[in-house]
């Protein structure tokens, strides 16, 4: 009980920038979504902060994996440094886990953006893409 927990500068900052992503996805969501049912509203931020996740924080992994991201300096590499606590696949060139990557990088990212085009532009296969319709 006498120890102090303190949150070190690494993960404070990844931390910062995930709440940061958070929020840009979600006022990006909901400004596309003006005068959108609340269900597009809702579909819209969460489609927003989904790409922005994909795009910038997975699509830079894959580029620093091709060295050493515990070898790496910066925001994005001290989020992945975090990551590779947990799991050490994170930290080296593991090509299994940069294949998901890539792939969750590129099409969920670009997915998420047709998607969300398709909402603010009323395409008729927008309902069946996010809701099952």
């Amino acid at each position: 009980m006498g120890s102090t927990w303190e949150l070190e500068a690494a993960p404070a900052g990844a931390l910062l920038l995930c709440a940061a992503l958070l929020a840009a996805g979600c006022a990006l969501g909901l400004r596309l979504g003006r005068g959108r049912a609340a269900a597009d509203r809702g579909a819209l931020a969460w489609l927003c902060y989904d790409a922005l996740v994909h795009l910038v924080l997975e699509g830079p992994f894959v580029y620093l994996s091709v060295g050493n991201i515990a070898n790496s300096d910066g925001l994005i590499a001290s989020l992945w440094k975090e990551y590779g606590k947990a799991d050490a696949r994170w930290l080296n060139f593991d090509p299994t886990i940069v294949s998901v990557e890539i792939l969750t990088a590129v099409l969920d990212g670009f997915l998420a953006l047709f998607l969300i085009y398709a909402i603010v532009k009323e395409k008729p296969y927008r309902d069946k893409m996010t809701w099952g319709n």
